[in-house]
């Protein structure tokens, strides 16, 4: 598509696909057995697949009471569709970020994958490839990894005296989750002298985007991380406000995961989260308050 034609669009208050500046594509998911962890998530016509792994190893001697938690990124559709942008970097700043949100916040201690310490710890392995890209890989693949993890079963281990058995028989046992940390990538554009934000921005968006930036927070309304890779800056009260309307997203959006996963019974099965709706004012001016955008909300 002609990226003229997608910065008319925008110019005109709209959107190639229709939806709002800050509105995000559906999300679709296929889950597979929970002893692999196999979950496809679709970001509109962003797929993703991943699989998760679990193996007793020995653990590092600087960290005898850690665990490990391994994320590994195939990107190979990428080079096959001759992506303008180069692969290899956008793999490592996807890795990087996953491994900050999710071990940075805690969101699965490392300490909980202890067996036997200085002895015997899981390493966790999370395997993500891309299907198809539509834009946004970013968010689709650290939201199919919170996923993954989160439908993946362990073997039940015992400890005793002739070491560590894995009871393979016996019932699976969840990982050890203790949040969720959200991701919410908003594209960056200048446009007639104006600052506009869209969220999930697609394939096309991406192309005549001036920057982007995305927010991790959880439904405590903890700011886990914010991931800025460069291009364009823009106004701090912006900023401040980008901020107040990504905590408002989050206890509605993180109560959809939750519910996606707990309704989740069987193989195959597919659930669906649609997600609601929120603008701010189409004249966004630096003297808009907080209480405005609670109104915004609240209808």
């Amino acid at each position: 598509m002609n990226s003229e034609f997608v910065l008319e669009q925008l110019a005109l208050g709209k959107r190639i696909d229709g939806r709002d500046p800050l509105q995000q594509r559906m999300i679709q998911c296929h889950f597979g057995p929970q002893s692999t962890g196999a979950v496809e998530l679709s970001l509109g016509e962003t797929r993703v697949f991943a699989t998760t792994s679990a193996s007793i190893t020995t653990p590092n001697p600087i960290r005898p009471s850690e665990g490990f938690l391994k994320f590994h990124l195939d990107l190979q559709v990428l080079r096959d569709t001759g992506y303008m942008h180069n692969p290899i970097k956008l793999g490592m700043e996807i890795e990087k970020y996953i491994e900050k949100v999710i071990k940075g916040s805690k969101a699965l201690d490392t300490e909980s994958l202890c067996i036997l310490s200085g002895k015997n710890v899981w390493s966790i392995d999370v395997n993500v490839a891309l299907i198809n890209n539509d834009g946004n890989l970013l968010d689709a693949m650290y939201l199919c990894c919170i996923f993954s993890l989160q439908h993946f079963r362990r073997p039940q281990v015992s400890v005793s005296l002739q070491g560590v058995k894995v009871e393979i028989e016996k019932r699976l046992v969840p990982l050890s989750i203790h949040h969720i940390p959200l991701s919410l990538t908003y594209a960056i554009l200048e446009l007639n002298e104006q600052t506009i934000l869209l969220q999930d921005p697609c394939l096309e968006e991406e192309a005549v985007q001036n920057g982007r930036i995305t927010y991790s927070v959880n439904i405590y309304n903890d700011i886990c991380h914010v991931h800025k890779p460069g291009g364009s800056p823009f106004n701090i009260s912006i900023l401040q406000q980008l901020t107040t309307v990504t905590l408002m997203k989050s206890k509605p959006y993180t109560e959809e995961i939750r519910n996606l996963l707990i309704n989740n019974k069987g193989f195959p099965t597919e659930k669906t989260i649609t997600l609601f709706k929120f603008e701010l004012p189409k004249q966004t001016s630096d003297a808009i308050q907080v209480e405005q955008l609670e109104q915004l909300y609240n209808q």
